[in-house]
């Protein structure tokens, strides 16, 4: 049977040769990226290392209160995503003012959704902490946690997690990388043991310590966004 007329073909032998200029590329923002998720990862296992310390109540409140939190960012990682691709398809065709547009039309869609996904956690609250069985004082725990958490996501989260998805789509993840390194340090881990150990708020003060450390990564990449610079910076 003739090949060509074959249902499955193939037309040229497989290539083994490496495009090392393309490989520099993924790795140049793959590495950043994957030292800044690691990162993250460690100073989580550090900061549990300080909540076990508190007893069991507060050991229950912080997995509970973690496990609740990821539904009340949902929306917004969903969308940091859609952001990457769009802002990626904008830079990558020289279209920055349009990668703007989108930035400012998606946050703005963001927060909205995060207003909704938030206020319904927190109208369901009760009756989602009462299904997990926590004791008395785990459950109040959980409940303030939580409150304060809701309140930090729908002001803060979208300025420290949502804006640099347009950065590193303009393969701008050197500062990134770095700024999320030093925060987590100074910030997630430093301000965990000052909070919760010597100003004794407990595992509240791990949270609180968080809502810093996004505070401060908001700030830095809002000002890194205004400025610009990621415009000049091309992979291409």
């Amino acid at each position: 049977m003739d090949s060509i007329k074959s249902p499955i073909r193939i037309l040229h032998p497989i290539s083994l040769k490496t495009d090392w200029g393309l490989l520099k590329k993924i790795l140049y923002i793959g590495i950043p990226n994957g030292l800044e998720n690691s990162m993250f990862q460690l100073g989580k296992i550090l900061v549990l290392s300080v909540v076990s310390g508190f007893g069991t109540a507060s050991i229950a409140a912080n997995a509970v209160a973690n496990n609740i939190a990821t539904f009340s960012i949902l929306p917004g990682t969903a969308m940091g995503y859609a952001m990457l691709a769009v802002a990626a398809q904008c830079i990558g065709a020289g279209d920055y003012q349009q990668a703007g547009y989108y930035t400012r039309k998606l946050t703005r869609l963001v927060y909205v959704c995060l207003w909704i996904s938030n206020g319904i956690v927190v109208l369901l609250l009760p009756a989602i902490i009462q299904i997990y069985g926590l004791s008395q004082e785990a459950s109040g725990y959980t409940y303030k946690i939580l409150i304060y958490y809701c309140i930090c996501v729908v002001t803060v989260w979208p300025l420290s997690f949502f804006i640099p998805n347009t950065l590193r789509a303009a393969a701008d993840v050197q500062f990134p990388m770095i700024l999320s390194i030093i925060s987590m340090w100074i910030f997630r881990i430093g301000c965990s043991v000052v909070f919760a150990v010597y100003c004794r708020m407990g595992v509240f003060g791990i949270w609180v310590a968080m809502s810093v450390d996004w505070l401060f990564r908001g700030i830095c990449f809002t000002i890194r966004y205004k400025k610009g610079k990621w415009k000049r910076i091309s992979m291409v």
